[in-house]
């Protein structure tokens, strides 16, 4: 996340995905974003959450805060086991409705 919104490496894939943007290629499919901040992650997953249904996708969404606000440094994802926990949860879950 960058000053509020997405990279620009993530911009690019959405941008890119835009060709393809229909039911034809999202209906039934599954996006999972996993998303880092310090500030604001509000509006790219309110992009996901408004996009990705609309042409029948389903999207989950991970955010993790990596401010130490005492320290103002950078606090890496790994050191968190609540969010790694959260995704291997959603993980596990997903993989059982996939292989049904």
């Amino acid at each position: 996340m960058y000053w509020g919104y997405m990279t620009a490496q993530l911009k690019t894939v959405v941008d890119r995905m835009e060709a393809i943007a229909s039911e034809k290629y999202f209906k039934g499919k599954i996006i999972v974003l996993v998303a880092t901040y310090w500030h604001h992650v509000e509006s790219t997953v309110a992009f996901f959450n408004r996009v990705f249904p609309h042409f029948g996708g389903e999207v989950h969404i991970i955010t993790y805060c990596s401010l130490d606000v005492e320290n103002r440094k950078d606090v890496s994802a790994s050191s968190c086991k609540a969010k790694l926990e959260e995704a291997y949860e959603l993980g596990k879950a997903l993989g059982k409705r996939t292989h049904v």
